[in-house]
């Protein structure tokens, strides 16, 4: 049985992180976002089209062959054809959502939002059975689900609506620190990132009784609500979570502040710090419900709130659950993903559970040939090396300090980069973080993650080590004392690292480099970074990296497969000796 998931539309300006998946036989085959083939962040308003082209194109597959299409989102239907409580069959929205050459397409199934979110992280948990936490900006009429999930089944156990969304009220707080950008997109990140600067001065008037299942909004927010004629939607509640922000938080009412010389990201870190801890206090209630209400040992969670790492590894703090997990695109991208699975459960599911996902590659990978001529084309030439050659050359330049470019194997699916389209460097000096944010075009206190060797991971961090959190970069751990200065490129303000574990079975070159790059510095890691720059997603065809090569003076290596390019420049280390040599003299 084939099924084509997809997320988005086009009708729609605001939807955003389209996407399309391919399932054969309950396996994922192929995924990819929009934004990789659009070159548009976020892909606001684009839906999915050349996403879903791609997953044809890619896998050799024709619309006939396609048994279902399964959509991660449930509308309102004025023909539709309920499947079950959550999933109804319509073709009324094809010309939305498929490409207009597909001809002859099977009707869509419209798979609720929050059960696609809850399927895509269970169905690849490897668990038997879980509680299952979805938290979000908004569904289609909630903001948080409580699931609990055993064997096949997943069945809903509570769900609260938009009023108390946590992503609505995290974005709002991350838009008025200025972090938001155009699309508002980029900023929970940056905020979760600069929370550790500041400190809870404030305590924000909202709660969640993990006992009674109730949620208290600050007075303000609550009259607003009661005195709406109709509840209120996401952008509403965003608008009061603003407010609120501005009247009762410093700066205070500030509307002209960002276009001010006086503006800074420092008077926004205890905001930025109060609004995290308040995430995960009610995070942690949620938690202890669902806790409660299933008996379970395991957690997954998904939506967009669990990507906030810093919330995730507060919760595995907490030993509620004996073991947690959160699939790699826990944003609305992984709904196509989701979509296709809870279609494919309810019409033939497996008799045993599938195995945990190993990683996120999904996508396309090039041929020697296809890159060849890339390289061609920008007027290069590259060596091609074997695979035990391109490990010593990249562990020597990572030595060395030079920045590697690194593009190898498929497109990772999710916003994560975790070995294949990533930025490398040696994590020995502060720089590094420097050098990498300046290359990115990102703030600079903006902290940079590390790859490390899974059999290292607790010579160098401390705490909780949860894999299914930091095999997926979905975690933060804290750093050794004895460690914080032998790689402070990785190290953030509050010593904490958020870090991506690295297996050699399942990451071969990558691990591998890694590995010789230990054995000549007694470092088990390397700084690791998604292969972009401020305001373009992970680069797709080797023409987008071979740009960002030649253009960024820095990036003194680039690896596409096995073919290796650097530039005719010394390493920092080497002018660095150059400098000592010249001053003894």
């Amino acid at each position: 049985m084939t099924i084509l998931g997809i997320i988005g539309r086009t009708d729609t300006p605001l939807i955003h992180d389209g996407s399309a998946a391919l399932i054969k036989d309950g396996k994922i085959v192929y995924a990819i976002e929009q934004e990789r083939l659009s070159r548009n962040r976020y892909a606001l308003g684009e839906g999915a089209r050349e996403a879903i082209r791609a997953c044809l194109r890619d896998t050799n597959t024709q619309i006939s062959d396609i048994d279902y299409i399964a959509y991660g989102w449930l509308p309102e239907l004025q023909n539709g054809i309920p499947l079950s409580p959550i999933i109804s069959s319509s073709d009324e929205l094809t010309d939305v959502i498929l490409p207009p050459e597909l001809k002859n397409p099977p009707p869509i199934h419209f798979v609720q939002h929050h059960y696609t979110h809850a399927a895509v992280t269970y169905f690849t948990s490897g668990f038997e059975s879980a509680a299952i936490l979805v938290v979000d900006g908004r569904g289609e009429g909630e903001s948080i689900s409580l699931y609990h999930a055993k064997g096949n089944q997943i069945e809903l156990i509570e769900s609260y609506p938009m009023v108390y969304s946590l992503g609505v009220f995290y974005s709002s707080a991350a838009d008025l620190a200025g972090l938001g950008g155009p699309t508002g997109h980029s900023g929970p990140g940056k905020l979760m990132g600069l929370s550790p600067f500041g400190n809870v001065r404030q305590e924000i008037d909202f709660s969640f009784d993990a006992n009674t299942g109730v949620f208290t909004l600050p007075p303000s927010i609550q009259k607003r609500v009661e005195e709406a004629t109709k509840p209120p939607l996401a952008g509403k509640m965003w608008g009061f979570w603003r407010d609120y922000f501005e009247e009762y938080f410093y700066p205070y009412n500030e509307q002209h502040w960002h276009d001010s010389a006086a503006y800074t990201i420092l008077n926004y870190v205890d905001l930025a710090a109060s609004v995290q801890h308040k995430l995960e206090r009610i995070c942690h209630g949620l938690a202890e419900r669902v806790k409660k209400l299933t008996g379970e040992k395991n957690l997954v969670l998904s939506g967009g709130c669990a990507l906030n790492c810093s919330m995730n590894a507060y919760l595995s703090r907490q030993n509620i659950f004996e073991n947690l997990y959160v699939f790699p695109a826990a944003n609305d991208a992984g709904c196509s993903i989701g979509a296709a699975l809870a279609l494919n459960y309810q019409l033939n599911p497996p008799k045993t559970p599938p195995p945990r996902l190993d990683a996120p590659a999904f996508g396309r990978a090039y041929t020697d040939e296809e890159i060849r001529v890339a390289i061609a084309n920008h007027g290069l030439s590259p060596q091609r090396l074997s695979d035990k050659e391109l490990v010593e050359r990249v562990a020597a330049d990572l030595e060395a300090d030079k920045i590697v470019a690194w593009f190898n194997g498929k497109d990772e699916f999710g916003p994560r980069a975790l070995g294949r389209r990533s930025f490398m460097a040696n994590p020995s000096k502060r720089e590094t973080l420097g050098r990498l944010n300046v290359i990115k075009g990102r703030e600079m206190w903006r902290p940079l993650a590390p790859s490390i060797l899974d059999e290292a991971a607790e010579m160098v961090l401390e705490g909780s080590i949860e894999r299914g959190l930091h095999r997926y970069m979905l975690g933060v751990a804290s750093i050794r004392p004895e460690w914080q200065a032998k790689v402070p490129a990785v190290v953030h303000v509050d010593f904490t690292t958020r870090p991506h574990f690295v297996q050699k079975e399942r990451d071969g070159i990558y691990w591998e480099v890694i590995q010789r790059f230990y054995e000549k510095t007694d470092i088990p890691l390397v700084c690791n970074t998604s292969l972009n720059v401020a305001g373009q997603p992970l680069v797709h065809k080797p023409e987008e990296v071979l740009s960002v090569f030649i253009e960024r003076e820095d990036v003194q290596t680039l690896v596409l497969g096995n073919f290796y390019l650097t530039k005719n420049q010394p390493s920092r280390k080497e002018v660095e000796v150059r400098r000592e040599v010249l001053d003894k003299a």
